[in-house]
């Protein structure tokens, strides 16, 4: 019996070698080109924000999601080993340097060399391959001697090794330091020396790694003796394949609790148990790019990251979803799955494959170990497969098949190919959808067979088909003429009618309706949403059960697991309805086949999704977990220019450590001239950066936050001066929503924008004001002057205007009453010449009358004679005329007689009259004739009137009257 179990121990590892966890997770692959850094990486780590480094031939070699930089030494050399201390320094060790990195102000890498803390006759070593924190000290490894340096007080010490051998290892463990050289093999480091560890016989073994194996035990992994237990200071082998042997270990990373990762020189990584069985093995036939593996690192996130000879890979093996391909060198597109009687089952491209899987059907069935076999008798294209009455059957292109014995057995030889299948409920019977309608199968011998005494009238190809037992009616989908109703008799065994329904019952569209059974009711899903035919109304009708689940989304397909949950598909997106919400899964976008999607829920833990390159599998569970949530990191602020200048380089320092967020009080005050900003940021969402997507504020710039996008760049152009604020948040693949980060900065004004300038452009303002107040009340005044002295013009103007117009006036009136009197005189003139003539004529009458009187003897004629010439005397003694002309005389010259005779009582009617001839310009004889009277009496009557003016000699009596007023 021991024998036997000897042979079982020795035989298990042969027998799972060959085979391999059918599940292949995501593996990414970065070539030493595309990170532009030395092709071998020798170890990794990660810093408490999620940034990883990885010691390279070119230097230290950092990632952030979005940009690898590389960091050289001053020597240029190989940088072997890595080690991040809770001081957030970067420890690393090259040939001949070690030392370590840390950011300064500004958040560049500056490299600090610890070599000078040692004594110059230590100075001369090789490459340092190993760095270990033990007790506040930092040990460096090289194969001469190993270098402790003290954190509390920087005493360095150095530790040779015996009679010339070789430190080939140097590691922590359980609290107590290990080391190895070839003279005492492993030792430890108690009261500052190294003693021996008894028990062991490691002493010519290369040992690569070791690693905690429960509370007590470490796991110890030799390059070629394989795997050890040390307990109690004793080593027990454990067996392992001799695959891993031969592939020789080099590294090695616990995983979890129950798995180790094993990097090989020439084998890959295989994923080992604590018993040392094969899980999974990774090599070049399935993802990497070489089988030579120099490091291992599972990073925060569970994923694995290999450096290798040639690249860097990251596996993202703990992830909810994985991808199962039947030969994974090479994929196909797969199309269907199912699972039963232990076996799992995929259509593909190129036929039906089978595996019997090795986990129970409630585990993740992606865990199985087992090789994929092809299905006999199956090849080329196939559309489903299902297992109705307990039988699983086969839609292909070459027809309806039945697997039975490990083959599968064609159902309907010469009909055409068959899409899909589809239970009657309560019977055995099945309906299959075809390329030419639908066909029954009915129980047999063996199975099923083909009812050939089925007739149907519809001669459509049939890609969605559901039966609805309650109404006896097959419900079937055309892309592009509508929903076929065929209505069937109570044992499904003669159609009845077939009606095609389109728009006119009450579709959106007659493109695109697919049929499908939720909740064991029929449902179409539409272009505009999800329909359900209303039987008394006869119409399709919009779902008012699930309408408030997935609106007018287009569906393409539908289906439902144990719990109730739907799974569906859209042109592009995969997602999950349950209680009334919706999860889609961002890492499915685009990868379903598309027109072809598929999806089987067979258990919560194993969902299969048809894709290009196979199966997906997804462990909804396992998705559900709580995964640590994502963080965004700022890995680059430059402004933009002539000269481009990095202001920040990924790393915040505040009070000297380095920090996730910017310091309140530290930010960067920028020159005018630099107005434009470069923005550069990444998550730590390496497995899934490609649907990571950002959103970003510039406060003080932006009114609102960037829509999500996957731009991880961001400038900022023209910036007025003053403080910004650029704030960036990251969503990752489930929709969760990272911690902001931000930086503040601040652009100085120009010198003519500063509150100086501002205080100088107000003084000289206010100056300038002053001066223009004055400038303009001297203006002012001046003007005032001017206006003063034009309106004094003015006055004069006007005073001359006036005066000339009043002149003018006078003059005219002047005129006037010149023209009044010379008109009014020219009356008197005609009046005094009538009075004249009158008097002439009446003296001459007088004259002839008493000429004739004398010559008259007749005395009663002479007296008729006398009494006219009595009347005449009479007519010329009237003072009438003259009352009237001194009236009319009056009113021409201004009362010119009653005010001379006011002035001059004395003066008799005759003076008067003399004074208005005289006033009158009338000449002495005018005057005469008149008065009557000769001219000598007009001299003498001109005599007295001088006396009564009292005129003196030189003064001409008719000036006088002429000027008196």
């Amino acid at each position: 019996m021991k024998k036997l179990s000897a042979c079982f121990f020795i035989l298990f590892p042969l027998l799972v070698a060959a085979q391999n966890i059918i599940g292949l997770p995501n593996t990414i692959n970065f070539s030493h080109k595309s990170i532009a850094a030395g092709a071998q990486t020798w170890q990794a780590a990660q810093d408490r924000f999620g940034t990883l480094y990885f010691a390279n031939n070119s230097g230290l070699l950092s990632y952030n999601g979005k940009e690898w930089k590389l960091y050289k030494l001053p020597n240029k050399t190989i940088v072997r080993s890595l080690l991040i201390a809770a001081d957030d320094k970067i420890y690393i060790g090259g040939q001949g340097e070690f030392g370590y990195f840390f950011p300064d102000q500004t958040g560049n890498l500056v490299y600090h060399s610890l070599v000078e803390r040692i004594r110059p006759a230590d100075r001369l070593f090789g490459d340092v391959w190993k760095i270990v924190l033990f007790e506040n000290c930092i040990f460096f490894r090289t194969y001469n001697k190993i270098y402790q340096l003290d954190l509390r007080n920087n005493n360095a010490t150095v530790f040779s090794t015996p009679h010339q051998s070789r430190w080939d290892f140097l590691e922590a463990g359980h609290g107590v330091l290990y080391a190895k050289n070839d003279e005492n093999g492993l030792v430890v480091f108690r009261d500052q020396q190294w003693q021996p560890l008894g028990g062991n016989d490691l002493k010519r073994s290369v040992i690569t790694s070791m690693l905690a194996f429960g509370r007590d035990s470490l796991l110890v992994a030799t390059l070629r003796e394989g795997v050890f237990l040390l307990r109690d200071n004793r080593l027990t082998p454990l067996p392992v394949s001799p695959l891993v042997k031969k592939a020789q270990i080099y590294t090695a990373c616990k995983v979890d609790e129950a798995t180790y990762a094993v990097g090989t020189v020439s084998g890959g990584v295989f994923f080992l148990d604590r018993s040392g069985a094969i899980l999974r093995h990774f090599s070049v036939d399935n993802g990497l790019q070489n089988n030579n593996v120099l490091t291992l690192f599972k990073d925060r996130r569970s994923a694995l990251w290999v450096g290798l000879d040639e690249g860097i890979d990251l596996i993202n093996y703990d992830a909810p979803l994985q991808l199962i391909s039947p030969d994974a060198k090479a994929p196909v597109a797969a199309y269907t799955a199912a699972v039963h009687n232990g076996y799992l089952y995929i259509g593909t491209s190129d036929g039906a494959y089978f595996t019997k899987l090795s986990v129970p059907e409630s585990a993740d069935q992606s865990f199985s170990q087992n090789d994929f076999q092809k299905l006999g008798s199956t090849a080329g294209q196939v559309w489903s497969i299902s297992t109705p009455a307990n039988q699983v059957l086969i839609g292909m292109n070459d027809g309806a098949f039945m697997v039975k014995n490990g083959r599968a057995q064609l159902l309907n030889n010469g009909i055409g190919g068959t899409w899909l299948y589809r239970t009657i409920p309560g019977q055995q019977k099945v309906v299959a959808g075809t390329y030419a309608g639908i066909e029954l199968f009915v129980p047999g011998e063996g199975g099923l067979r083909r009812d050939l005494s089925f007739k149907t009238s519809l001669k459509q190809s049939l890609r969605f088909i559901e039966t609805d037992s309650l109404h006896h009616t097959i419900w079937a989908s055309h892309p592009y003429r509508g929903i076929y109703r065929i209505r069937m008799d109570a044992g499904y065994e003669r159609e009845m009618a077939v009606d095609q329904l389109t728009t006119r019952e009450g579709l959106p569209s007659n493109n695109n309706n697919f049929v499908f059974k939720i909740d064991g009711n029929i449902v179409f899903a539409t272009e505009q949403g999800i329909y359900e035919w209303d039987y008394p109304g006869n119409r399709f009708r919009r779902s008012a059960r699930y309408q408030p689940v997935f609106g007018s989304l287009s569906i393409k397909f539908m289906t439902q697991d144990a719990a109730g949950r739907i799974w569906f598909a859209t042109e592009k997106r995969m997602g999950v309805a349950a209680h009334n919400e919706i999860r889609y899964f961002s890492e499915l976008d685009g990868q379903l086949i598309a027109g072809f999607e598929n999806i089987y829920p067979f258990n919560s833990r194993n969902i299969f999704i048809n894709s290009y390159k196979g199966i997906l599998h997804l462990n909804y569970e396992q998705y559900l977990r709580e995964q640590p949530g994502i963080a965004v990191q700022l890995s680059k602020v430059q402004t933009i220019g002539q000269n481009d200048s990095v202001l920040f380089n990924g790393y915040f320092v505040s009070k000297g450590k380095p920090a996730a967020l910017q310091d309140a009080e530290q930010f960067l005050k920028l020159l005018p001239r630099y107005r434009s900003v470069h923005f550069e940021f990444a998550a730590d969402d390496y497995a899934y950066a490609d649907k990571t997507l950002y959103r970003y504020q510039l406060k003080g710039f932006d009114e609102t936050a960037s829509p999500w996008s996957s731009k991880t760049d961001k400038d900022y152009t023209n910036l007025p001066y003053g403080r910004y604020t650029f704030e960036v948040r990251a969503m990752d693949h489930r929709g969760r929503i990272s911690a902001p980060v931000a930086y503040t900065f601040e652009i100085l004004p120009r010198w003519y924008q500063t509150w100086l300038a501002y205080g100088s452009y107000l003084l000289l303002l206010l100056l300038l004001f002053f001066l223009v107040h004055k400038i303009y009340q001297r203006r002012l005044r001046k003007q005032q002057q001017v206006y003063e002295y034009e309106q004094e013009q003015l006055r004069y103007i006007h005073e001359l205007e006036r005066d000339r117009s009043d002149k003018q006036i006078i003059q005219l009136q002047k005129e006037r009453l010149e023209t009044e009197v010379m008109y009014k005189n020219k009356e008197l003139a005609t009046t005094t010449m009538h009075l004249y003539k009158r008097g002439r004529l009446l003296g001459k009458i007088k004259e002839e009358v008493s000429d004739g009187i004398k010559k008259i003897s007749n005395h009663e004629e002479k007296k008729g004679f006398n009494k006219l010439l009595k009347l005449i005397l009479e007519e010329e003694k009237k003072e009438g005329d003259w009352n009237q002309f001194s009236i009319h005389f009056d009113q021409v010259h201004n009362n010119f007689l009653h005010k001379i005779k006011a002035a001059y009582p004395l003066l008799t009617p005759s003076d008067m009259k003399i004074c208005a001839y005289v006033k009158m310009n009338l000449s002495s004889k005018e005057i005469a004739q008149l008065l009557n009277i000769t001219l000598k009496g007009v001299e003498i009557a001109r005599y007295r009137l001088r006396k009564k003016f009292g005129l003196p000699q030189e003064v001409p009596l008719s000036g006088f009257i002429q000027e008196f007023s």
